[in-house]
């Protein structure tokens, strides 16, 4: 009888503990994050906006991809929108990467610093110049 018990409290121990744990590891609340806006306004060297094209939100690890956009009909390009926008932990750098139409105008430089300010938007203008193929 007494070794009964001792098995059934045993297992109701294991049971309450197993379910603590249970239960802290599924905690899905955490801080609230302060975030801030940053765009990027592509435009051509004739200052039309250019869709369509990808940029990044780097770390300035300048190997650590943060986010990716892409420019809409206006030219900009919002990162982390589905996140409400992106952290402020630290400085982040734009990047343009390879595009088959596309390349820096002249003058204009890749890895472009940027600091998110919190419930602020931050734009960052950078401009292409169309690739041009000569036929021949």
């Amino acid at each position: 009888m007494n070794l009964t018990r001792l098995r059934i409290t045993r297992s109701l121990m294991l049971l309450a503990a197993v379910s603590l744990f249970g239960a802290a590891c599924n905690d899905t609340s955490g801080p609230d994050y302060i975030t801030g806006i940053v765009t990027v306004t592509i435009t051509d060297t004739n200052n039309a906006p250019v869709s369509q094209v990808q940029v990044n939100l780097m770390l300035p690890d300048k190997a650590t991809t943060w986010r990716t956009a892409v420019t809409g009909s206006d030219g900009k390009a919002t990162f982390g929108t589905e996140d409400g926008g992106v952290v402020l932990v630290q400085d982040y750098l734009v990047f343009f990467p390879a595009h088959a139409q596309y390349t820096l105008a002249p003058g204009e430089t890749n890895y472009k610093p940027v600091k998110a300010i919190q419930d602020q938007t931050v734009n960052v203008p950078l401009k292409l110049a169309k690739i041009v193929v000569n036929p021949g």
